[in-house]
This record gives structure tokens, sequence and C-alpha cells, in this order.
């Protein structure tokens, strides 16, 4: 009896951040972003698309629009949105005095921040869910989203593609690129909260999660560093890039670095005097 009724508290718990997460300003914003920029970006000229890309991209299809808007997207936007709002879970709840009173449920501290771990984990693909549905609309308006000789920019061929594509294979390809990606910024939003436990201050967290980001970028220039930095994988999505190790390796090395970032926040969080 006592297990069910702990059990219930702890769904309960979830389910209120998840409502606390779509209650954010910053959530809204971020996903309207996220919604309306591959729109903006359909704008831009064949040739600008394709410097930024780094390859040859004639958007021909609206399956090719979420691969487009991913390419450009996942470098700074959608790493800085998820550290950003990610921030906010727990610093937020310090600044407007809402913490402490969640502690007084009949909860552990480990189930809250746990919570709050899956909801920022979730995020993200929230995030990428706004931008595949914002590309997936605009795209099919402008081009159509029927069979053709072309690649959506996540599959083998990448923008090019191998021969004729059905939607179904373009879908697939989206879907998978679009998941890889979610897999990439999770341990960002993980990173996020550690932050956000340890300065219990969204402001100081938020900067905190950015400043890591760029400084990892500015970290490549240790050749011997970068396999291990979370921005030299950003890019694991996509079929042109152009490192060493292969997607499952950087797959394998994010879930590693999101697993130490949950365990870090729950030890950091249980013995932290709020």
């Amino acid at each position: 009896m006592t297990k069910n009724i702990s059990n219930r508290v702890g769904y309960g718990v979830l389910s209120l951040e998840f409502r606390k997460l779509l209650g954010f300003r910053s959530v809204r914003l971020g996903l309207l972003v996220a919604f309306i920029l591959p729109a903006i970006l359909t704008l831009a000229p064949d040739e600008g698309i394709a410097q930024v890309i780094g390859a040859d991209v004639l958007l021909v299809s609206g399956w090719q629009v979420p691969g487009m808007a991913l390419y450009i997207m996942m470098p700074f936007m959608l790493p800085l949105l998820t550290a950003v709002t990610c921030a906010e879970l727990v610093g937020g709840e310090m600044d407007w005095g809402t913490l402490r009173p969640l502690l007084l449920r009949p909860v552990s501290r480990i189930r809250v921040i746990f919570s709050k771990l899956m909801v920022a984990i979730l995020y993200p693909f929230l995030l990428l869910l706004s931008t595949l549905v914002g590309g997936l609309l605009v795209g099919g308006l402008r081009y159509g989203w029927g069979t053709g000789v072309y690649g959506t920019g996540l599959g083998e061929g990448a923008f090019v593609g191998v021969g004729e594509l059905s939607p179904f294979g373009a879908f697939a390809e989206l879907a998978q690129g679009y998941m890889i990606s979610g897999v990439i910024l999770s341990p960002i939003a993980v990173l996020a909260i550690v932050f956000g436990v340890l300065y219990l201050n969204t402001a100081a967290a938020a900067l905190a999660g950015v400043g890591a980001i760029l400084m990892m970028g500015m970290l490549k220039v240790f050749v011997w560093l970068r396999p291990f930095l979370l921005t030299e994988h950003l890019d694991a999505y996509s079929p042109l890039r152009a490192t060493t190790y292969t997607t499952q390796q950087s797959l394998i090395l994010l879930v590693i670095y999101t697993g130490i970032g949950i365990v870090a926040s729950m030890l950091i969080f249980e013995r932290k005097d709020l």
C-alpha cells in the first residue's frame, strides 16, 4: 500500500515537472523558433545553404527541408536553446521559491531531481519534433512530398541521394536522423541540470552551460582531446561528417556522458543544502 502511494506520488512529480516545463515562456519561445525557422531558411538561396552545410544542396522536395534545417540549427541554435531552458528547471525553482515546498512532499530528493532530469532529456526531442513538423509543413507546401530522385540529407547520399526515394523511405531517414539528434542533445540538457544544481540560479546555470559548449568548441585545437568533446559529436546524425569515429561510437560516448551527468546531478542534489 505504502509503495503504491509512493509510486503515485513519484509519477505525480514527473507529471508536475512536465507541466512546469510547458509553462516556461522560454520553452514556448524555443518551440516557436524551432517551428518557424525552417520556413525562413527556405527563403535562402541554395548557394548560401550549401556554403553553410558544406555540400551542394538543391531543394526539390519537401522531405529535404527538415534535413536542411537540422544541418543549420544543430551546430549552435538547438544546443543553446536546450542549455538555457534546462538550466531553468532547477535554477528557476530557486529563483521563484518553489523548490523547497516541493521537497516537503512525501517524495525523496532523488525522485524530484530524477523527474527534472527526465523532463530535461525530453525537451530536446520536443524542440526537434517542432522543427521536423515545421520543416515538413513548409517543405510540403512549397515543394510537395512526392517520390523522386533526391536525398533528405540524413541518409545515404545526403541531399543528392542514391536513387528514387519514396515518401516512406524519406520519412524513415528523417525520423532516424532526428532521433539521433535528440540523443546528441541529451548530455547538454543533463549538463544544464548539473550546473543548475551546483549554482541554484537560472542565469548562472545557463551561462555555465553555454560557456561549457563554447569552451568545448575552442578546445578542439587539442587534437588528442577532440574525440571526448561533446561539440565534436554534434554532427553524429550527418552522413557528411568528416571524422574517424562512427555514428555508433559517438552515440555510445554521448549516452555514457548522459549517464554520468544523471548520476552526478542526483548525488549533488541529494547532498545540496537548500
